[in-house]
């Protein structure tokens, strides 16, 4: 029984140039290979997630909310109590905007997957920042929630770790043991999407080809961390074989 699924992350028109408010550079170049990734007769993903950024206006990571600059940082106290540095984003992927929706190149294939495919909304609590898939919350692919939580968060669980929240759950109830990585951006979401999917006791891998991020010298960082704690970097070497190279992995 095939148990690896497919985290697509933040593939989002806010995140793809010419015209996002915060496209990631080359960010569309990752889209033939996210469409193969989805083609039903080469691959048998046992689950399929796809997270969206989908946030409130006045969103604590907006640099508008804070009345800064954007791509500052700012010391900010979040719904949680937690005191951090917060880097102050343009406002992106707000809920209701066509900023926020998943590419209609990408979700056109969607319904082949309907039913082993979900979407997963992080980032809609308007205190909390949430950069990993596995911060977000399961949303049916076919029948989403129409309203966002009003909440700001604090009234969550405080101090969970990936592993006891929805989508390591998910996972799990699906016998999931094998997770691959894929989307924008690689020194942010991904990053943490990777990290938070070891921390939960998956085998994990990013797929290097299916990945574009923000800065070079970060990406190359991600990819390091990454390997470092245990995780895989697949189709780096030689993005022309990333295929075969996915396929041993995922078998192995």
């Amino acid at each position: 029984m095939n148990k690896t699924a497919l985290v697509i992350v933040d593939f989002q028109n806010d995140f793809l140039p010419p015209d996002g408010s915060l496209a990631v550079n080359q960010g569309r170049d990752v889209l033939p290979v996210l469409k193969r990734l989805l083609d039903r007769s080469e691959w048998d993903w046992a689950a399929v997630l796809a997270s969206q950024d989908y946030h409130p206006r006045g969103h604590i990571s907006f640099a508008s909310t804070h009345g800064e600059d954007a791509f500052s940082s700012k010391r900010v106290t979040n719904a949680h109590g937690l005191e951090y540095d917060q880097i102050l984003w343009p406002d992106h992927c707000v809920i209701g905007t066509k900023g926020a929706e998943i590419d209609q190149d990408l979700r056109q294939d969607f319904p082949a997957w309907d039913d082993r495919m979900t979407i997963v909304r992080k980032g809609q609590y308007s205190g909390l920042e949430e950069y990993s898939a596995f911060d977000g919350e399961i949303n049916d692919l076919l029948h989403p929630k129409d309203k966002p939580p009003s909440s700001d968060g604090s009234d969550l669980p405080k101090g969970l770790g990936p592993s006891d929240k929805q989508v390591a759950k998910h996972l799990r109830d699906k016998s999931i043991e094998n997770v691959v990585v894929v989307g924008l951006a690689t020194d942010f979401c991904v990053l943490h999407t990777a990290m938070a999917s070891l921390e939960a006791g998956f085998k994990t891998c990013v797929l290097a080809p299916a990945v574009r991020g923000i800065k070079e010298e970060d990406i190359d960082k991600a990819f390091e961390t990454i390997n470092s704690s245990g995780g895989d970097v697949v189709g780096k070497e030689d993005e022309a074989s990333w295929r075969d190279e996915l396929k041993r992995w995922t078998s192995s």
